[in-house]
Protein backbone atom coordinates (compact mmCIF):
# COMPACT_ATOMS: atom_id res chain seq x y z
CA UNK A 1 0.00 0.00 0.00
CA UNK A 2 1.13 3.42 -0.79
CA UNK A 3 0.83 6.55 1.34
CA UNK A 4 -1.95 7.81 -0.92
CA UNK A 5 -3.98 4.61 -0.38
CA UNK A 6 -3.56 5.02 3.37
CA UNK A 7 -4.75 8.63 3.17
CA UNK A 8 -7.89 7.67 1.20
CA UNK A 9 -8.77 4.77 3.55
CA UNK A 10 -10.51 6.94 6.23
CA UNK A 11 -12.55 8.69 3.53
CA UNK A 12 -13.71 5.37 2.14
CA UNK A 13 -14.56 4.16 5.65
CA UNK A 14 -16.65 7.31 6.23
CA UNK A 15 -18.47 6.75 2.93
CA UNK A 16 -19.21 3.14 3.91
CA UNK A 17 -20.53 4.28 7.30
CA UNK A 18 -22.78 6.88 5.64
CA UNK A 19 -24.06 4.26 3.23
CA UNK A 20 -24.80 1.86 6.10
CA UNK A 21 -26.70 4.59 7.96
CA UNK A 22 -28.77 5.37 4.86
CA UNK A 23 -29.57 1.69 4.33
CA UNK A 24 -30.59 1.34 7.97
CA UNK A 25 -32.85 4.39 7.77
CA UNK A 26 -34.51 3.16 4.57
CA UNK A 27 -34.93 -0.33 6.02
CA UNK A 28 -36.70 1.12 9.09
CA UNK A 29 -39.02 3.14 6.87
CA UNK A 30 -39.77 0.10 4.73
CA UNK A 31 -40.41 -2.02 7.81
CA UNK A 32 -42.79 0.62 9.18
CA UNK A 33 -44.66 0.78 5.87
CA UNK A 34 -45.01 -2.98 5.71
CA UNK A 35 -46.48 -3.11 9.20
CA UNK A 36 -49.13 -0.48 8.41
CA UNK A 37 -52.46 -1.65 7.01
CA UNK A 38 -53.14 -0.91 3.36
CA UNK A 39 -56.02 1.46 2.66
CA UNK A 40 -58.17 -1.29 1.11
CA UNK A 41 -57.87 -3.64 4.07
CA UNK A 42 -60.16 -3.48 7.11
CA UNK A 43 -58.84 -3.65 10.66
CA UNK A 44 -60.08 -7.14 11.66
CA UNK A 45 -59.95 -8.75 8.23
CA UNK A 46 -57.98 -11.97 7.88
CA UNK A 47 -55.81 -12.10 4.77
CA UNK A 48 -54.23 -15.26 3.38
CA UNK A 49 -51.36 -15.37 0.92
CA UNK A 50 -52.23 -16.80 -2.49
CA UNK A 51 -49.58 -19.47 -2.16
CA UNK A 52 -51.00 -20.60 1.20
CA UNK A 53 -54.51 -20.65 -0.26
CA UNK A 54 -53.31 -22.82 -3.15
CA UNK A 55 -51.55 -25.17 -0.72
CA UNK A 56 -54.73 -25.54 1.35
CA UNK A 57 -56.77 -26.24 -1.79
CA UNK A 58 -54.29 -28.87 -2.97
CA UNK A 59 -54.32 -30.53 0.46
CA UNK A 60 -58.12 -30.66 0.47
CA UNK A 61 -58.16 -32.05 -3.08
CA UNK A 62 -55.66 -34.74 -2.08
CA UNK A 63 -57.74 -35.65 0.98
CA UNK A 64 -60.92 -35.91 -1.10
CA UNK A 65 -59.08 -38.04 -3.67
CA UNK A 66 -57.77 -40.39 -1.00
CA UNK A 67 -61.20 -40.77 0.59
CA UNK A 68 -62.81 -41.41 -2.80
CA UNK A 69 -60.20 -44.03 -3.69
CA UNK A 70 -60.74 -45.74 -0.33
CA UNK A 71 -64.51 -45.74 -0.79
CA UNK A 72 -64.29 -47.18 -4.30
CA UNK A 73 -61.84 -49.87 -3.17
CA UNK A 74 -64.08 -50.93 -0.27
CA UNK A 75 -67.18 -50.96 -2.48
CA UNK A 76 -65.43 -53.12 -5.11
CA UNK A 77 -64.08 -55.46 -2.43
CA UNK A 78 -67.55 -55.87 -0.90
CA UNK A 79 -68.94 -56.80 -4.31
CA UNK A 80 -66.21 -59.43 -4.74
CA UNK A 81 -66.87 -60.83 -1.27
CA UNK A 82 -70.63 -60.96 -1.90
CA UNK A 83 -70.03 -62.83 -5.14
CA UNK A 84 -67.65 -65.26 -3.43
CA UNK A 85 -70.12 -65.77 -0.58
CA UNK A 86 -72.97 -66.44 -3.01
CA UNK A 87 -70.86 -69.03 -4.83
CA UNK A 88 -69.70 -70.62 -1.60
CA UNK A 89 -73.14 -71.01 -0.04
CA UNK A 90 -75.21 -71.56 -3.18
CA UNK A 91 -77.67 -74.45 -3.32
CA UNK A 92 -76.73 -75.34 -6.91
CA UNK A 93 -73.51 -77.06 -5.90
CA UNK A 94 -73.82 -80.84 -5.59
CA UNK A 95 -71.15 -82.79 -3.77
CA UNK A 96 -71.62 -85.79 -6.08
CA UNK A 97 -70.51 -83.81 -9.12
CA UNK A 98 -67.30 -82.60 -7.52
CA UNK A 99 -64.28 -84.85 -8.11
CA UNK A 100 -62.83 -86.38 -5.01
CA UNK A 101 -59.35 -85.17 -4.26
CA UNK A 102 -58.51 -88.30 -2.21
CA UNK A 103 -59.14 -90.82 -5.03
CA UNK A 104 -56.43 -90.98 -7.68
CA UNK A 105 -57.57 -90.57 -11.26
CA UNK A 106 -57.86 -93.80 -13.27
CA UNK A 107 -54.92 -94.39 -15.54
CA UNK A 108 -55.55 -95.96 -18.97
CA UNK A 109 -54.36 -99.54 -19.39
CA UNK A 110 -50.99 -99.95 -21.06
CA UNK A 111 -51.02 -101.87 -24.39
Amino acid sequence: MTVRDLAILPVKAADAAALAAAVRKNAKALHTRVRELPAWRKENEIVMKKSHFAAVLLFLAAAVGALTAGYLYIRRREKELDEYESLLFSEDFDEDEAPEADEPAEEPAAE
